[in-house]
């Protein structure tokens, strides 16, 4: 009987963290298939602006980012014709932007941010 009550109890604890950690953050109209909180402590969506907040330890870093259309593929090119841009983060005296990047805007369905790298964020749009 007790080895039945500590099975129950122990079930109850471990599968809401379970589904829990199964729930993908979600940042206006993005869906986060991928963020390492490490690197990424939130991301602020302003219409198709997007400014990702990092982790104090990474703040004199440069990322770089990639859009797209479809997932990890056939990426857009930027204005200056690459695939890749850098980013850098906002360190002014702007208070409410201190610790994002500078904003990247565009209505691509996908966007990944690197460091050194590897895939550090990846946001999907809602359809």
């Amino acid at each position: 009987m007790k080895r039945m009550l500590f099975l129950v109890l122990t079930l109850m604890v471990l599968v809401p963290l379970t589904v829990q950690a199964q729930d993908k953050a979600k940042f206006g109209p993005f869906t986060a298939l991928n963020l390492d909180a490490q690197i990424v402590e939130d991301v602020r969506v302003e219409g198709d602006n997007v400014y990702v907040k990092v982790q104090p330890d990474s703040r004199n870093a440069s990322f770089t980012v990639k859009v797209a259309d479809g997932n990890m593929a056939d990426y857009r090119k930027w204005y200056d014709g690459t695939s890749e841009m850098a980013v850098k983060v906002y360190q002014g005296q702007q208070t409410d932007k201190q610790g994002y990047t500078y904003r990247i805007s565009t209505t691509a369905k996908y966007i990944e941010y690197y460091l050194q790298g590897k895939l550090i964020l990846q946001l999907e749009r809602a359809k």
